[in-house]
């Protein structure tokens, strides 16, 4: 059994609030979309991991297959460490809050702005995330 992520305003809803998060970052397209990959991999949405890999390559991406190890990777910069950490504690807020270090190393390498925009497209993606997830969308 299926229900349909589309029925209802809140889909629609959804869909402008990831729009107008994306219009207002400062961060490049491809970072977002590593991050939103990242986070759809720590919640186990099929759909959505393919999704954010298909477009992470679209926007120029290319270490989607290596996004899960990015602590320790050589292709990413601190910055970019910094700001996938910020996405996973996000993600994983559950664990507690969000550490103290993770989100002073994001404004640090990102500024207030850029920092705010990881939250904001971890937040998101992790609301299509459970919405895939609780549809079984495909």
């Amino acid at each position: 059994m299926t229900l349909d992520p589309l029925a209802g305003p809140g889909y629609h809803a959804l869909v402008a609030l990831s729009k107008a998060v994306d219009a207002d970052s400062p961060l490049p397209v491809g970072l977002l979309e590593l991050v939103r990959l990242r986070c759809s991999q720590l919640n186990g949405c099929t759909y959505c991991i393919r999704l954010h890999t298909r477009q992470a390559l679209e926007a120029g991406e290319r270490r989607a297959d290596v996004v899960a190890d990015h602590h320790t990777h050589p292709l990413f910069t601190p910055a970019e460490r910094s700001a996938l950490a910020l996405a996973e504690a996000v993600t994983l807020v559950h664990e507690g809050r969000v550490p103290d270090e993770v989100l002073t190393a994001a404004i640090r390498d990102h500024g207030e702005p850029g920092a705010q925009s990881l939250i904001w497209v971890s937040l998101v993606t992790n609301a299509f995330n459970r919405l895939a997830i609780s549809t079984r969308l495909t």
